[in-house]
C-alpha cells in the first residue's frame, strides 16, 4: 500500500513506540497528488482499528479511574476519550463512504470513483488520522508512566504582576490595548502536560521529526559542526545562546521552566520530561543542543527523552491491564513510614460516632447530627474504613502537646467509652489513671477491650497504642534547627505569622522536622502552610511540611449538657486549639 505524505509505516518512525498511524508534527496535513480509492480504503479500515483499539484500551482506564478519582472530569480522560470518538466516527464515515462507492462500482461494472470524490473522502480522513496519530503516541508513552493526574492539563506559565510589567515597558499604548495584550500575553504563557507520578512529574509529549528540528535550529543561526562536542563533556560545551534560544523548541520548554515554577507539587517544582518520539541520538548537534535544554534553569530538573534513550527504548511494552494499573496508583502513595497524628485525628479514632450505631437525639449539634446520618448511610460506618487503610503498617505517633490536649478535652465532655478508648489509643503518662488502663496488659489485652468498644474490626495492622513522643517541639530551637539544616529557612517567618496556637504549631512543627507526614482531619490547615511558605519563600528548595488532609472528620459525641456542664451536648475541636 502506498503511504500518504505525513503518514509512515508503523516502526519507521520510533522503535519503541507502537503507534499504528504514525504522524509528524504539523500544523495541517502535507498530503500531496491524487490517492488511488484502493489505498485509501485500506487507510480508512487501518484508522479504524487502531482507533477502536485505542478506545477500549481509554475506556478500560476510566472505569479503573472511577473508583478512584474524586473528581473524574479532571484527570481529562474523559475528555480525552471524547475526542477519540469523534475522530473515530469521522474515519468510520469515511470507510462507510467508500466501502459503499466500492461496492457500487463493482456491482456496476463502472469505473472507480471519480477525482472529486477522492478528495472529499480524503479530506474526511486527514483530520482523523493525525488526531488519532498523535493521540496513539501519546497513549503509548503514557502506559510507561504511573500514578496519573491529568492528560492534557492546561497551566498558567506567566503570573499577572509579571504581564503588568511588561505591559508597563510598552509606550503609547491604549487602555483596550492593554487588555489585548494582556489577553495575547496570559495565552502565549499558556503550556498542556500529562501530570504523572502523582503531580510530581509533568510529561510534554512532542513528535517533531529530526529534519524538522533540525531546520528550525538553522533558522535560529546554530552554527553546525563548530563546537567540539567530541572533545569536551556535553555540559563543558560553551553555546552563544543566540544560536539556540530562538528555536521554538527552546521556546517551549521556557514556557514549561516557567509555569511549572509557578505550579509547585508538595512545596517543591514538579519535573519536566520531554519527550521525543521521532528523533533518536544519530546527530551530535542535535544532542547538544537538547542537552542544554536540560540544563536551562538549575532550579528545575528537566529530562529530554529521545527515541533511543532509557525511557523509550527500555523493555517491551507492559501488558496494557498492568500499565493502567500503574497508572490509576495507590490511592495512598506518598504517605511516610511514620505518622504524626495531629488532635482531630485522635479524636475521630475515640469517637463514639466512628465505633458505634449512634441513635440521633434532639440535643445534637447540626454537625454532629451530619456525621450521625453519614455513617448510617455507609454500611459499615464510614470512619474506621476511611482511616484504617491509612493507618495500617505504619508506625503511630504523636506530640506530649496533642496527647495532652486529646486527654484535656476528653475529660472535659467526652462520654465514658470515649474517655477509656481515648486511654487505650493514648497512653496517659506514669502516675495517672493508665496505670489501670487495660494497656497494661498489653498489645492483646489492648486489642480485646478495643474490639469490646467498637461495631467494627481493627485490622491487625493497625500499630496501636499510639507512641507518644518524649521530646517536645521548642520555640526557642527554631533558630537552632534552621541552621543546622533541620528546618529550611522560611520556617522562622511561618512560625512568626501563622497565628496558631502553640500547642496546633508543635503538632505540625514535629512533623516539619521530622520529614514525618502529619495525618489531619482539618482540610484548611494544609493551604495555610502553602500559602505560608509561598508568601515567605527565601529560596527555591524551601519547603513545608508534609500533610495528609482526611476528607472525613467526627466530633466527640460528648455527654449530655446537664452532665458536662456545658451550653451543648457535642464539641467539635479538630485543631488542638488554634
Amino acid at each position: 500500500m502506498a503511504t500518504m505524505g505525513y503518514f509512515r509505516p508503523l516502526g519507521e518512525t520510533a522503535t519503541a513506540i507502537t503507534d499504528p498511524l504514525s504522524a509528524d508534527e504539523t500544523d495541517a496535513p502535507q498530503a500531496h497528488g491524487p490517492v488511488p480509492h484502493q489505498d485509501l480504503l485500506a487507510l480508512a479500515n487501518k484508522t479504524v482499528l487502531a482507533s477502536q483499539a485505542l478506545i477500549t484500551e481509554i475506556e478500560l482506564l476510566l472505569r479503573e479511574l472511577s473508583t478512584r478519582a474524586k473528581k473524574l472530569a479532571s484527570t481529562g480522560v474523559p475528555m480525552f476519550l471524547r475526542s477519540l470518538q469523534a475522530s473515530h466516527a469521522l474515519a468510520r464515515q469515511a470507510l462507510d463512504d467508500l466501502s459503499a462507492s466500492s461496492s457500487s462500482s463493482s456491482s456496476s461494472s463502472s469505473l472507480l470513483p471519480d477525482e472529486a470524490f477522492l478528495r472529499k473522502a480524503r479530506r474526511k480522513l486527514d483530520t482523523s488520522v493525525v488526531d488519532i496519530s498523535r493521540a496513539a503516541t501519546h497513549w503509548a508513552i503514557l502506559k510507561r508512566c504511573s500514578s496519573l493526574v491529568a492528560i492534557h492539563q492546561a497551566f498558567q506559565g506567566s503570573a499577572k504582576t509579571t504581564r503588568g510589567e511588561e505591559i508597563s515597558r510598552m509606550p503609547s499604548m491604549s487602555a483596550r490595548q492593554k487588555e489585548l495584550m494582556h489577553r495575547t500575553l496570559k495565552q502565549q504563557a499558556k503550556v498542556e502536560v500529562h501530570v504523572v507520578a502523582s503531580g510530581s512529574e509533568w510529561l510534554h509529549v512532542r513528535t517533531l521529526q529530526a529534519d524538522r528540528l533540525a531546520r528550525q535550529m538553522s533558522d535560529a543561526g546554530w552554527n553546525w559542526g563548530q563546537h567540539n562536542s567530541d572533545e569536551l563533556p556535553e555540559d563543558e560545551v560553551i553555546l552563544d545562546e543566540d544560536e539556540w534560544s530562538d528555536v521554538p523548541l527552546a521556546k517551549q520548554v521556557k514556557r514549561l521552566i516557567a509555569a511549572a515554577k509557578l505550579h509547585r507539587h508538595e512545596y517543591r517544582i514538579p519535573r519536566l520530561r520531554i519527550v521525543l518520539p521521532n528523533i533518536g541520538d544519530e546527530n551530535p548537534d542535535i544532542n547538544l543542543f537538547l542537552g542544554r535544554l536540560s540544563r536551562m534553569d538549575p532550579a528545575v530538573h528537566v529530562t529530554v527523552e529521545v527515541r533511543t534513550g532509557e525511557f523509550l527504548s527500555r523493555g517491551p511494552p507492559v501488558a496494557v491491564e498492568d500499565a493502567i494499573r500503574n497508572l490509576v496508583g495507590c490511592p495512598l502513595e506518598g504517605l511516610t513510614e511514620t505518622l504524626n497524628l495531629d488532635h482531630s485525628i485522635l479524636v475521630a479514632l475515640a469517637s463514639d460516632m466512628t465505633h458505634l450505631r449512634v441513635v440521633l437525639e434532639r440535643g445534637h449539634s447540626a454537625a454532629t447530627r451530619a456525621q450521625i446520618e453519614e455513617e448510617a448511610r455507609h454500611e459499615g460506618g464510614l470512619m474506621a474504613k476511611v482511616l484504617y487503610p491509612i493507618l495500617q503498617g505504619r508506625k503511630l505517633v504523636c506530640t506530649p502537646e496533642a496527647a495532652e490536649h486529646f486527654h484535656h478535652v476528653l475529660r472535659l465532655v467526652g462520654t465514658a467509652s470515649e474517655c477509656e478508648r481515648g486511654e487505650l489509643l493514648v497512653p496517659l503518662p506514669l502516675g495517672s489513671q493508665a496505670q489501670t488502663s487495660p494497656c497494661n496488659g498489653g498489645r492483646e489485652a489492648f486489642r480485646a477491650r478495643f474490639r469490646e468498644l467498637s461495631v467494627h474490626e481493627m485490622p491487625s495492622t493497625v500499630d496501636l497504642p499510639i507512641t507518644v513522643m518524649t521530646e517536645c517541639w521548642r520555640p526557642d530551637s527554631l533558630q537552632e534547627d534552621v541552621d543546622e539544616g533541620a528546618l529550611p529557612g522560611v520556617a522562622l517567618d511561618v512560625v512568626r505569622h501563622c497565628g496558631f496556637s502553640a500547642a496546633k504549631l508543635s503538632v505540625f512543627m514535629y512533623g516539619w522536622r521530622s520529614g514525618n507526614m502529619t495525618l489531619s482531619c482539618n482540610r484548611e490547615v494544609k493551604a495555610q502552610f502553602r500559602t505560608l511558605v509561598e508568601m515567605y519563600r527565601r529560596a527555591e528548595d524551601d519547603y513545608g511540611p508534609l500533610i495528609w488532609g482526611v476528607d472525613v472528620a467526627r466530633n466527640l459525641l460528648g455527654r449530655g449538657a446537664g452532665e458536662a456542664g456545658l451550653a451543648q451536648t457535642d464539641i467539635h475541636i479538630t485543631d488542638g486549639g488554634s
